[in-house]
């Protein structure tokens, strides 16, 4: 969706609301496309000193495999994003505290896109105590124990292993 900032960079308190489903069907995140139903999208642009303030309340739902299981796991998120935006910048402001539109049309499904795969966690878990699989026979260690030796030393560390033995 594309929205024409000139009203809220031209006027002083002017609102708009926003509520829209963003299809992100085609996204892939590690070989996955989580992202079964659309993001539902509610968002408010108001405008101030020149520029506008973007509020968007987001709601969706994220299935992937677990990281460490990989068990199928479906999580819900409902983050809130702030952004100020403007037209240009003056001086040698910190820039990221803005987003400049300068074309005064802002893709507001490239931003929020943006803000979910960067709010999105860098491991995904099907719970915080997930054992995983077992390395030796591959057996999923949440559902069943294995009679494997857990203790097994990386090769590349043998070495420091056996000058702990020798004393």
């Amino acid at each position: 969706m594309v929205i024409d900032l000139k009203k809220f960079f031209l006027s002083e308190g002017c609102s708009e609301d926003v509520a829209y489903d963003l299809d992100l069907s085609e996204v892939e995140l590690g070989g996955v496309k989580p992202f079964c139903a659309p993001v539902k999208v509610r968002a408010q642009l108001k405008s101030f000193a020149g520029s506008a303030l973007l509020t968007a309340e987001l709601s969706y739902t994220v299935t992937m495999p677990c990281d460490r299981c990989f068990e199928t796991t479906t999580r819900h998120f409902a983050p809130t994003f702030t952004h100020t935006l403007v037209r240009e910048l003056s001086g040698d402001g910190d820039d990221e505290d803005y987003v400049v539109v300068p074309e005064e049309r802002l893709d507001l499904d490239q931003l929020l896109t943006e803000d979910i795969l960067l709010d999105m966690p860098s491991k995904f878990l099907c719970r915080p105590d997930c054992k995983g699989i077992c390395p030796v026979c591959g057996k999923n260690r949440n559902l069943e124990e294995c009679s494997c030796e857990q203790r097994e030393i990386d090769p590349r560390l043998a070495a420091l292993q056996s000058l702990l033995e020798d004393r």
